[in-house]
């Protein structure tokens, strides 16, 4: 697996061109973004005037100023969108490349709905669901794919006057990851952010009536246990599957992570989630792009999750698929 060294050498080879050379589009975004703002103010002063002196003369008067921001926004919108593609092309790709030259990167593919679904992570309802920057490939005889994803959903309430609200509440918003484990459990294995440690140990009394996901599996591993509570439909398994060895590298993960985790092991798959609460691998506008501390976030987050299959070992092959 690349280092923050390799990501070094790359940058100054290759991206810190590549980002110079899209500044001026860069530029030409903001233009056309900060023009946008100056005539949407010239036009509130004429809105204003006429909402007060009822004289439609000030709103035709103030109309064209809202027109061309109007038309200003939607060019910025439509060049914000091409922009970031060449942006992802030109520097997400060649990330996910330094990383293992056979991943393949499609910045407009994510994880499908239903392999979401059937990760049993969130049981919540799917109302909205969207997604970006696919990666996939295999390293040694592991193949996995990731990919940001945001699951939505819909709340609806109704106020003392009979008014309908809509809320929408985000269950999960990060990066989704699904690699081949190599066996059919028979079971399925959660692990899941502990919460034992609240109210004074009644989260764990909570835990057992609301998770639905098997019992509790107690583990002989207390800073495992410090950082995750597992659930279990077949108890045998779910220890079969946390060795150790595993439970070690998932501490070990969890730490270099620095988010809360949520593992699944159901069929034949091994589901990761991991909450990241902004949009990564998206170009900066408002800023200059050419400096290499964002970029090195992004390449951060790439190896972290490829690193999955060498952090946990999944090419040791101790078992067979049956």
């Amino acid at each position: 697996m690349k280092s923050a060294d390799d990501f070094i050498k790359h940058y100054s080879n290759n991206l810190a061109t590549i980002l110079h050379d899209l500044e001026p589009d860069r530029k030409a975004l903001l233009a056309l973004f900060w023009t946008g703002i100056i005539f949407l103010v010239a036009s509130v002063p004429g809105f204003v005037w006429a909402l007060h002196s009822n004289q439609a003369i000030y709103l035709l008067a103030s109309a064209p100023f809202a027109i061309v921001a109007v038309y200003r926004f939607y060019r910025f919108s439509q060049k914000k969108r091409a922009y970031a593609a060449e942006f992802k092309g030109c520097t997400i790709r060649g990330l996910a490349a330094l990383i293992d030259p056979h991943l393949d990167y499609l910045p407009h593919h994510y994880i499908d709905e239903q392999d979401y679904h059937e990760s049993d992570i969130f049981r919540s309802g799917i109302d909205r669901y969207r997604g970006d920057d696919l990666v996939e490939g295999a390293l040694g005889a592991t193949r996995f794919r990731f990919s940001e994803l945001v699951h939505e959903e819909k709340h609806e309430t109704t106020d003392s006057k009979g008014r309908k609200q809509t809320h929408w509440v985000t269950i999960f918003k990060g990066i989704f990851f699904i690699a081949d484990f190599n066996k059919h459990f028979q079971g399925k294995t959660y692990v899941v952010p502990d919460a034992r440690g609240s109210l004074s140990g009644l989260g764990k009394l909570f835990e057992k009536c609301s998770s639905g996901r098997g019992d509790i599996v107690e583990l002989e591993n207390p800073e495992f246990e410090k950082l995750f509570t597992v659930y279990g439909t077949d108890q045998v398994e779910a220890r079969y599957i946390l060795s150790p060895s595993l439970m070690e590298r998932l501490v070990n993960f969890r730490n270099k992570a620095s988010t809360r985790v949520h593992i699944a092991f159901i069929h034949s798959k091994l589901y990761v989630a991991l909450p990241v609460n902004k949009d990564l691998f998206e170009p900066k506008i408002f800023s200059s792009s050419v400096q290499s501390g964002y970029l090195r976030d992004y390449f951060r987050y790439l190896a972290l999750v490829a690193g999955i299959v060498d952090d946990l070992n999944l090419n040791l092959r101790i078992w067979k698929k049956v």
